[in-house]
C-alpha cells in the first residue's frame, strides 16, 4: 500500500510558527520606530517656530588707506552681533549664511591734518541690518564703534626684482632685455621695515611656449606692514626668431717683438652662432675678435698648443662656437 505524502513534522511547524512571531515582531518595532521620528520630526518643526537668540560673526575690511599712511592701534577684524528670531532663520545664519564684511573706506574718514577717525554706531548697525531680513532684531554688537587710527610713513625707493619663468617655442629665443616699468617703486613703512627692504619682488610668473614679445602686467610680492606706489609694474619679454649664422675670423696677436717669427696653425677660425633674424645681415665679422697676447704664446711655447676665445662680440647672440678650439703655433726667435 503506498502513500500519496508525508504530513509535516512537528519540529518544521514549530520554525515556522518562530519565524512568524520574529517577523511580526520586528515590524511592529519598525512601525513604533517610524512613528518615533515623525514625532520627534513634528517636536523639532514646532521648536523652530519659538524665537531663539545666537551670536553671528561680521567680517571688518579696512579700504582705501591713504597714500604714506599705516593702520596703527588695535584695529578689529570683526564684530560680534546678537540678534533675534525664529528658529528656522536662525538655522539660515548659522549654517547657510556668509555675512560680507564691515566695509571700512579709510580715506573717508580721514579728517583734514588728522590721524584718527570713527566708524560710529549708527554706521555699523545700519551695515548689520542691511543683511538681516526684516522679521530679525538685532539686540547689540561688539565693539559698537570702531577708532581707527594710522600714522605716517616713511618711504624709500626700491629696485624691482622680476620673479619670473619663461620657456619658448623651438626657434625662438629672448632678443634683448626685459624691461620692467618702472624699475623702481616707493615702498613705504616705518623705519625698521625700510632698513632692512633692498628690493621687492614681483609675483611669481610662468609664461609658457612664447614666439613672440609679451607684454604683462604684474602685481608685487605683499609685504606686511608695506605698501607700494604704484601696486602693479609693467613687464616686456622681448622675442625673436632666431637663426645661425657662421663666419670665418683672424686670430690676432698683440705686440709680438721684432726679433720674434709667430706662425699659427690655422691663422683663422670658424664662429658658428645665432641670433635674431632681423639682425641677420647687420652682424659680420667686424663685430667680432679673437685677439691673444702675446705674452700667452711664452706661456704655451713648450706645448706649442693654445685654447682660443672671442675678446669682442655683440650683445644678444647665442650660443657661439669657435671650431677648433684650441689652435697649434710656432714661436721662433730671428
Amino acid at each position: 500500500m503506498s502513500r500519496l505524502g508525508k504530513s509535516p513534522s512537528f519540529k518544521s511547524e514549530t520554525r515556522k510558527v518562530k519565524t512568524l512571531i520574529r517577523r511580526r515582531k520586528w515590524q511592529e518595532v519598525f512601525t513604533f520606530m517610524i512613528f518615533l521620528l515623525l514625532s520627534l520630526g513634528f517636536w523639532y518643526l514646532q521648536t523652530l517656530q519659538d524665537e531663539y537668540e545666537i551670536e553671528i560673526v561680521i567680517p571688518v575690511k579696512y579700504k582705501n588707506v591713504p597714500t604714506g599712511k599705516v593702520l596703527t592701534g588695535d584695529n578689529p577684524q570683526e564684530i560680534i552681533a546678537r540678534v533675534r528670531d525664529r528658529g528656522t532663520v536662525l538655522i539660515n545664519y548659522s549654517w547657510f549664511r556668509t555675512f560680507a564684511p564691515l566695509e571700512i573706506d579709510v580715506k573717508a574718514l580721514q579728517k583734514a591734518g588728522g590721524h584718527k577717525g570713527t566708524v560710529t554706531r549708527r554706521m555699523i548697525e545700519t551695515s548689520i541690518s542691511k543683511q538681516l531680513i526684516l522679521s530679525t532684531s538685532l539686540l547689540s554688537f561688539e565693539p559698537s564703534s570702531i577708532q581707527i587710527e594710522y600714522d605716517d610713513l616713511l618711504k624709500k625707493n626700491v629696485p624691482v626684482v622680476l620673479d619670473l619663468l619663461v620657456s619658448l617655442e623651438p626657434g625662438f629665443q629672448i632678443s634683448d632685455t626685459i624691461t620692467i616699468t618702472p624699475s623702481k617703486v616707493e615702498a613705504y613703512a616705518d623705519r625698521a621695515m625700510l632698513d632692512t627692504l633692498l628690493t621687492v619682488k614681483t609675483v611669481s610668473l610662468n609664461v609658457e611656449n612664447l614666439n613672440k614679445t609679451k607684454e604683462l602686467t604684474v602685481g608685487l610680492q605683499p609685504i606686511e606692514g608695506v605698501h607700494y606706489e604704484p601696486e602693479e609694474v609693467k613687464v616686456s619679454i622681448p622675442v625673436e626668431e632666431y637663426t645661425e649664422k657662421r663666419l670665418a675670423l683672424p686670430i690676432q696677436c698683440d705686440s709680438v717683438p721684432g726679433n720674434y717669427i709667430l706662425r699659427m696653425f690655422p691663422s683663422s677660425v670658424e664662429l658658428l652662432f645665432k641670433l635674431p633674424l632681423s639682425r641677420f645681415k647687420e652682424v659680420s665679422e667686424a663685430d667680432f675678435e679673437i685677439r691673444i697676447p702675446f705674452h700667452e704664446f711664452e706661456t704655451h711655447r713648450e706645448a706649442g698648443e693654445l685654447p682660443i676665445r672671442l675678446t669682442k662680440r655683440p650683445a644678444r647672440l647665442s650660443n657661439p662656437i669657435l671650431t677648433p678650439e684650441k689652435i697649434e703655433f710656432i714661436l721662433e726667435q730671428k
